[in-house]
């Protein structure tokens, strides 16, 4: 009986068949990159920046703080909403727990000077002065 039992097993042979297991990762991959997507997009804050002839690149400065004004007058400091009376608080503490080189404006062309002067105000009164303005690239003569 026992050799009947050891020619059974010397004869099978175990094989793992594994294009299960790649369609299940292709539909993972898939999914995550489906939903990154759907999340890169949610996050985006768009305003229209007005544009100018003499617009210069932002140089690489190690920290740039990013303070968005739409044309709705919603201020969002980074990615997050936020009111024009807690703005300098917030720039405050993010001065003192992060060197910060620069703060960049970007407000929607449609906002009035008075809107952008009253955050730069926000802005200097937190002791930050190194303040740039979004502004998008105006071609001239097709250069």
């Amino acid at each position: 009986m026992r050799s009947k039992y050891q020619s059974i097993r010397s004869n099978t042979e175990s094989e793992v068949n594994i294009l299960p297991l790649i369609d299940v990762l292709f539909a993972i991959l898939l999914f995550f990159m489906l939903s990154s997507i759907v999340l890169t997009e949610k996050n985006q804050i768009t305003v229209q920046r007005p544009t100018n002839s003499q617009a210069e690149q932002v140089g690489k400065a190690k920290k740039i703080i990013t303070i968005t004004l739409e044309k709705d007058k919603k201020l969002y400091l980074e990615d997050d909403e936020i009111v024009a009376g807690e703005l300098s608080e917030k720039l405050k503490r993010l001065s003192e727990e992060s060197s910060v080189d620069q703060v960049l404006i970007d407000a929607d062309k449609t906002c009035t000077y008075g809107d952008v002067m009253e955050i730069l105000d926000i802005v200097k009164a937190a002791g930050l002065n190194s303040i740039g303005l979004a502004v998008n690239r105006r071609e001239i003569n097709g250069q």
